[in-house]
């Protein structure tokens, strides 16, 4: 990595932060701003006077200057990221051309995976069936782990535009000058940008936020990912065709996961609808306006008559404009057709913008569906090649044509999310009403199924025409008519998931396919259960198979292509039972569910609800999707895309690219149907016994004890978190004070914010000592099964980067927050676990210190922890201040400043929950 332009870009920043500071805050604040950062550099390197000195000065300062200082150190943390990620951008563009000078493939590419497949046996015949079945949906949600405002997103972005600009351009010393000042502007601007939300986002906030990152980056990045897929297949199997279908697309949860949100609403979810519609035709008008001038192909070169026919058809539906396109661009048919479909699109935006009615009017002028426009697509890419323009045909009209056929109208595809109990509820107010059962919530699970069997067998309409039960209900059963009126109006790539939480039993789901067969929208729908705690993922196969053998159910699952989606969820299972123990049991869960689906004859397509931070099951995207059971992935992977992640993956378009195209290649490769087994009998044995070791560990912390939720609400910032307005769902699953009340985001959150990391790591030294003890031959056939597993070697090194992030010295600053009894019945625990965590995985990597092995990464943190150890100072200082005198007249301010600390410590760490 080159350091020295690094370095640059990072001073060059600090000092564009320090004179705005001087400048707006005055000489005083900005001497203050300089001496503690001195201080806290000198403590770092060992100055004994300097820590002391430290805690001294912060602990006397004013509500306004710890403001001031918590701002600075937040600001400084986002303008380095970016200066991070420009460098991550520029060793990208270094080691690529290095590649292509060897013509080597580049590692991790969509080409080197595709010759991987080759050198596997899988030959030009067989390449088409492996691909055929090639399916990545990323699935944005809005878990509230982004932390940053869309404003200070924006601007971010364009910090970063003039970063790459002062790296990929030749500028004259006047240019640079001129990015110099604006760069200054853009430092000022997000200074004086009020660091958090001064009430929480709607939802319709979170929606335009999540799409945001579409309009932004991916929309103009997907052609580029076709094509390179293309051109990987032309690359490594010269003369195949190959009609690859849409294999990328891209889902969300925001606006349709109405679990635990009551602000998501039928009015909400409509509104979302519309959003997606509306920018997915703003985006591709966009890209007929960007072509504007490209399509000048001369009349003389001729057009097919099908492109003639049409033209004049679309002519006399909009007569006026017709004849204004053939004024202004005459004799240019291909020029003019387009155009013509630009003024159609018009038309649909205006009709998409209205609210929906039960009667729907379809303005012929308008396409119905995204199928017409990619039909128009193809007959002017048939004639330009008629017109012997094939390059101009299969390149930006076919990027065109990718964009028309990934997004649609639709945009991104809308995920459905509602809680068990909800529908159970809605039915028993349906079926008592009519006499079915008078309680059908508690009767037996197999008379529950008998009746919806029963129901699923019979055609009458299961509901009135219109509803007129308890509003949860009406919203429940509304919302499967909703999804029918989206089929109507925008087309069936609308909505196709609907994901049941806290699936239990076959009656969860029949009772969804119930209630969207009464609707008239099961055939467009994968009723999806979502399994959950570790004891729901050992019973998952069980349903399945239950599932799959109840006759109706599987007529629906044939009718939909003899395919089956099950969602597994990461951050609950490790919230019950710790990092090692979730990990392995949704290992082995991913295994008996493609077994039983196998058995059955069916597609099985597993959703990963993975959150960002490692304690919510996230980590690097491509390492975990080859980290899977080989039989589990098969070319088809869904996974969402969480929080701060999005921003963090998508914000810079080099590393959008270098993220889907990591996980294309990563997923391309698991499409090869003979992939060896990865484990063995002893690998399994063994990681049981740990797994059961490291689960006992945990859960009698977390179950055990019950000072340990007095120890989160006293030692941690939680309390701040519910105060941040990061989200439109509540950090609680319903009020109380306990750990299953609270959702699994805040509870990573706070632990990341007093640097502990619990719930990525704790329990796991307890498993491997306690397994292996002073026994050598135990700790080498650990080293042995972690070097043959891609598994181990993924949650160990996961587990690695979360500890060399944690600082127990940190966590004694904020331990002292707490009660004497807490404090002294908790951290000693902690403490103790992870000196055994540490030790363990050092034994068994062979690394003298944590990351060892990685000196970019020591070096970013060693960096980094003189700027994070004032903001975690203040923030214990000042929830003390609080704490002692909620009543002072500074509270709002110490309340801001505080919020603001936790805001730097998460963009310090890259890290919220």
């Amino acid at each position: 990595m080159d350091r020295d332009a690094t370095s640059a870009q990072v001073r060059l920043l600090g000092d564009l932060l320090g004179s705005t500071i001087d400048e707006i805050e005055g000489e005083d604040r900005f001497a203050l701003v300089e001496r503690v950062r001195a201080l806290a550099i000198e403590h770092r390197d060992g100055d004994p006077d300097a820590g002391p000195a430290l805690s001294e000065l912060l602990q006397g300062i004013t509500a306004d200057d710890a403001l001031v200082l918590t701002g600075a150190f937040a600001a400084w943390f986002r303008l380095i990221n970016l200066a991070e990620d420009q460098a991550i951008v520029r060793q990208l563009i270094v080691d690529r051309q290095a590649a292509a000078e060897q013509d080597e493939p580049f590692a991790d590419t969509i080409v080197e995976s595709m010759q991987r497949l080759a050198a596997r046996g899988i030959t030009g015949e067989r390449i088409g069936e492996v691909l055929a079945g090639l399916a990545i949906r990323p699935v944005l949600t809005a878990h509230p782990t982004e932390s940053n405002r869309r404003t200070t997103l924006t601007k971010l972005g364009r910090v970063a535009t003039v970063l790459r600009r002062f790296d990929q351009e030749i500028l004259s010393p006047e240019a640079r000058a001129d990015l110099e000042r604006y760069l200054a502007e853009e430092v000022a601007s997000l200074w004086l940008t009020a660091e958090t939300r001064t009430r929480p986002p709607t939802v319709i906030d979170e929606v335009r936020n999540g799409l945001y990152w579409i309009d932004a980056v991916v929309f103009d990045l997907v052609p580029r990912l076709y094509r390179e897929f293309h051109d990987a297949v032309r690359r490594v199997y010269p003369g195949t065709e190959i009609e690859v279908g849409r294999f990328l697309r891209f889902g969300s949860w925001i606006g349709g996961d109405r679990d635990g949100n009551p602000n998501v609403t039928l009015e909400v979810t409509e509104q979302t609808l519309r959003e997606h519609q509306l920018l997915a035709i703003k985006l591709l008008r966009r890209s007929i306006g960007q072509m504007h001038a490209h399509l000048s192909v001369s009349a003389e070169r001729g057009a097919t008559r099908q492109l003639t026919d049409r033209f004049e058809q679309l002519r006399s539906l909009l007569p006026e404009e017709a004849e204004e396109i053939l004024e202004r661009s005459p004799a240019q048919p291909h020029r003019q057709f387009l155009a013509l479909v630009y003024r159609v699109l018009l038309v649909t935006g205006q009709q998409a913008d209205r609210p929906w009615r039960a009667d729907r009017v379809i303005d012929p002028r308008s396409y119905g569906h995204a199928e017409e426009l990619t039909a128009d697509l193809q007959l002017l890419r048939d004639s330009l090649r008629e017109a012997r323009a094939d390059r101009i045909a299969d390149g930006r009209v076919r990027d065109l044509q990718v964009q028309a056929e990934v997004f649609g109208f639709h945009l991104a595809t809308l995920d459905l999310r509602q809680h068990a109990d909800r529908h159970r509820a809605a039915l028993t107010a349906v079926f008592h009403r009519y006499g079915d059962t008078d309680d059908y919530a508690n009767l037996p699970e197999a008379d529950k199924q008998a009746l919806l069997a029963h129901e699923l067998s019979i055609a009458r309409p299961l509901t009135p025409a219109v509803l007129d039960f308890d509003e949860d209900t009406n919203q429940t059963l509304g919302l499967f008519r909703l999804v029918r009126r989206a089929y109507e109006r925008v087309g069936h790539d609308a909505i196709d998931t609907y994901i049941i939480s806290m699936t239990k039993e076959v009656s969860d789901v029949l009772a969804v396919l119930v209630m969207a067969r009464d609707a008239g929208c099961d055939e467009g729908l994968d009723v999806v259960p979502l399994f959950e705690t570790v004891d729901d993922l050992e019973r998952a196969p069980q349903v399945l198979e239950r599932l799959l053998t109840t006759p109706v159910y599987r007529d629906h699952v044939h009718r939909r292509g003899d395919h089956q989606q099950v969602m597994i969820g990461y951050s609950d299972s490790n919230k019950d039972s710790g990092y090692l123990s979730a990990t392995w049991q949704l290992q082995k869960a991913q295994r008996s569910l493609a077994a039983v689906a196998d058995e059955h004859g069916v597609a099985l397509t597993l959703f990963h609800g993975r959150g960002g931070s490692i304690g919510r099951g996230g980590g690097p995207a491509a390492a975990a999707i080859r980290a899977q059971p080989p039989e589990s992935v098969r070319g088809r992977l869904k996974l969402t895309e969480q929080g701060e992640v999005i921003a963090a993956r998508y914000r810079d378009r080099a590393l959008a690219h270098r993220h889907l195209e990591q996980l294309i290649s990563a997923v391309l490769v698991t499409a090869r149907p003979d992939r060896r087994k990865k484990t063995t009998d002893r690998a399994d044995e063994v990681l049981d016994e740990l797994a059961a070791l490291s689960r006992e560990a945990y859960q009698d912390l977390a179950r055990g004890t019950p000072e340990l939720i007095d120890y989160l609400n006293e030692a941690t910032p939680l309390a701040a978190i519910g105060e941040l307005n990061i989200a439109s769902r509540p950090a609680r699953r319903q009020p109380g004070r306990g750990i299953d009340d609270l959702r699994a985001i805040p509870w990573v959150f706070a632990w990341t914010q007093c640097r502990i990391h619990l719930p990525a790591w704790y329990g796991i030294g307890h498993a491997l000592h306690t397994w292996a003890g002073e026994d050598e031959h135990r700790w080498d056939e650990l080293r042995e099964l972690t070097a043959a597993s891609p598994l181990l070697r993924v949650t160990f090194d996961n587990v690695e980067m979360t500890l060399a992030k944690a600082d127990l010295r940190i966590a004694e600053d904020y331990a002292r927050l707490a009660r004497d009894e807490v404090r002294s019945s908790i951290l000693p625990r902690i403490v103790s676990e992870h000196d055994r965590t540490v030790s363990g995985l050092l034994r068994i990597t062979g690394h003298d210190e944590l990351v060892s092995h990685d000196p970019e990464l020591r070096e970013v943190l060693r960096l980094r922890d003189p700027y994070l150890d004032p903001l975690h100072l203040l923030q214990v200082a000042l929830l003390q201040r609080l704490r002692q005198e909620p009543d002072n007249g500074d509270a709002g301010t110490l309340r801001r400043a505080v919020l603001v600390a936790t805001n730097g410590i998460a963009a310090g760490l890259r890290n919220t929950g």
